[in-house]
């Protein structure tokens, strides 16, 4: 594990966290500042109809692809990754073949040059935010493990592999973590909840 962390490292859930939104996720860390911390969950699925979502939108009526709960912050509010290997100067590169995009006056542009758009981008509701200090006390807490991220981890499509991926790819010291029961459950039919600021 390396207890280094930042803009393109993956902060993976210990089984001890013990906020339910997070159990058994794998945040992508999009930015890191003094000011705070801001990420997108990469293995939880919205149970939401694409259709519904996008019917407003022209450009994605068609879309039939899944879409992401990026964490328990301002799920109105919608973000986009794609995957590409060439450079895409109107988004923002978070690792490698890792691009995020906030803006939609992009998205015509990106789609006309990403092959297999349902494969290669991956639209996300909500982010994962955290305040000035906040991410660096949680760390103290043990309750994120840390990693580099790989665009492998973030366009898996077997959304239940991405977390025991993750744990394992730290070393085998760290397997065991993968048949730890989480801290806590989320209860059938409970509701993602704002984290605090």
């Amino acid at each position: 594990m390396n207890d280094d962390y930042g803009k393109g490292y993956f902060l993976i859930a210990n089984p001890v966290l013990p906020d339910p939104n997070f159990s058994r996720t794998v945040v992508l860390l999009c930015n890191h500042d003094e000011q705070g911390s801001f990420g997108l969950v990469v293995n939880k699925e919205a149970e939401l109809d694409p259709t519904d979502i996008f019917s407003s939108i022209d450009l994605l009526r068609s879309y039939r692809g899944r879409v992401y709960i990026g964490g328990p912050v301002s799920q109105s509010q919608m973000f986009y990754i794609c995957r590409s290997e060439e450079p895409l100067p109107e988004l923002d590169q978070i690792c490698q073949g890792v691009h995020l995009g906030m803006d939609w006056n992009f998205l015509e542009n990106v789609l006309n040059r990403i092959a297999n758009p349902e494969e290669n981008i991956r639209f996300f509701l909500g982010y994962s935010g955290w305040s000035a200090g906040q991410l660096a006390g949680e760390m103290e807490q043990r309750s994120w493990l840390t990693c580099e991220a790989t665009e492998d981890f973030v366009f898996e499509n077997n959304l239940d592999r991405i977390w025991p991926g993750a744990v394992k790819s730290l070393g085998k010291e760290y397997e065991y973590l993968t048949h730890s029961a989480p801290a806590v459950e989320l209860t059938e039919g409970a509701e993602w909840v704002a984290c605090s600021g």
